[in-house]
């Protein structure tokens, strides 16, 4: 264990967002391979890719257990760009499922009776031949490239670490722990989950949507080949996702209400899924569950504020959007990507970490990403799954949509959105 007690930003939060930011923060311009600026605080052990951690509990750091987390991460055509710049992309790339088109529907498939009428769907298409408009990564190959990728970089990786206080009332904010030395900082970088503790501590108030939904993701064998198609159908229970991962497979995550979810889950496997192809339809063939089903609870958080005190909040931590579009990581990747641009810019001034306008800049650069991307998923997830009762009344549902708005901002948010600005979205290192 060293003994540096202070650096010049400090992130909280050992997962995928949390160590992405900590490499792209480290290209921001503050301190060097002898003496680096920027550490990762992480509650959990080491992780196996990152083997020049400090442990608080060296007994624990070297213990580690599967996550079982078979979820997968949308990565937008932006988004790929920037871990390309990062170094991440090439342990990756092999292993990632293009996407090229997003085929949406309304209702419920035309089969066995339960459609009298075509129900209205579109399609987002990417037309650029050299580069699909999303890629499909799982969340674990992920992780693995992030964090040898970060051991390369003058970053101390701090783990076993809970932080119990933080006080950004000073010139510096101050991390206190159970069972290691307080550290100091100019910056604090909250990257630890929608439930964030560091949140919490600095008294930053967040709303929470009700827990009215449960995501089952399962990882399917499909029958037909899928062509490189993702699929979103909205039914009144919920969205259905099927995102394309490797041949002939898919991930699916399928929103539902709670007790519907805890039905569908208890089954057994074949019953399972012939309850997704009842609700899917045909257009893949059969389908069969490839590994275990998991439920994860929803419950949407959005941040009061993103920033306080010597603290911004990234990834959940800020906002915690609902799945149904795929951008939640996206969001993530453009918040770090833009503190890492307002940090080189502060640093090449001459200033501080924790100077007041890094905060100012990074809520021009964020704010409207952020509340556009929370409006338009919850929006919609709403409208969606209460879409027949609305369309008796006005005709809304997916007609609405395929000509509203929301079918280009869907669009650009697919590719890479056109609200966020940064180097490293862009292909060029932190300025």
């Amino acid at each position: 264990m060293t003994d540096q007690t202070h650096y010049e930003v400090i992130i909280v939060g050992g997962g995928l967002t949390g160590v992405m930011m900590a490499l792209a923060l480290s290209y921001s311009g503050y301190g060097s391979a002898t003496a680096p600026a920027i550490a990762l605080v992480d509650r959990a052990p080491a992780h196996p890719k990152s083997p020049n951690s400090e442990s608080a509990n060296l007994k624990t750091a070297a213990t580690i257990t599967p996550n079982g987390d078979h979820r997968t991460t949308t990565i937008h055509a932006a988004g790929k760009t920037m871990l390309e710049t990062l170094g991440v992309w090439p342990l990756i790339g092999d292993m990632a499922t293009p996407i090229t088109r997003i085929k949406i529907a309304n209702g419920a498939p035309r089969q066995g009776g339960l459609a009298r009428r075509q129900r209205p769907e579109f399609s987002l298409d990417w037309h650029d031949d050299d580069q699909p408009m999303a890629y499909v990564v799982a969340n674990d190959r992920l992780l693995d490239a992030l964090y040898a990728v970060m051991a390369t970089r003058p970053i101390v990786h701090i783990t076993d670490a809970e932080v119990t206080s933080f006080d950004g009332a000073g010139d510096l904010a101050r991390l206190q722990f159970a069972n290691r030395p307080d550290l100091t900082c100019q910056l604090v970088v909250a990257c630890d989950g929608a439930k964030s503790k560091l949140r919490d501590h600095a008294g930053i108030r967040s709303f929470a949507e009700p827990h009215r939904q449960t995501a089952i993701v399962a990882n399917l064998t499909l029958e037909r080949d899928h062509a490189n198609i993702a699929y979103q159908r909205f039914l009144p229970s919920g969205p259905l996702a099927l995102m394309p991962h490797g041949p002939f497979r898919a991930s699916l995550v399928w929103t539902l209400p709670k007790a519907e979810a805890d039905r569908f889950l208890a089954l057994d496997e074949t019953d399972f899924a012939s309850v997704i192809l009842a609700a899917f339809g045909e257009t893949l063939g059969g389908l069969q569950l490839d590994g275990p089903r998991l439920g994860w609870p929803l419950k949407p958080t959005f941040s009061r504020k993103m920033t306080g005190p010597h603290l911004i909040l990234a990834g959940d931590a800020s906002h915690a959007i609902h799945p149904l579009a795929g951008q939640g990581y996206n969001l993530a990747l453009g918040d770090a990507a833009v503190l890492a641009d307002c940090l080189a810019r502060a640093s090449a001034r001459g200033l501080g970490a924790g100077h007041r306008s890094v905060e100012t800049d990074y809520l021009a650069g964020r704010k409207l990403e952020v509340t556009a991307m929370t409006a338009m998923t919850s929006g919609l997830n709403q409208l969606m799954s209460f879409q027949p009762a609305i369309a008796k009344v006005t005709g809304a549902g997916m007609g609405l949509v395929n000509a509203s708005p929301v079918k280009s901002f869907f669009q650009k948010s697919a590719m890479g959105g056109h609200l966020a600005r940064a180097n490293l979205l862009e292909g060029h290192l932190p300025a």
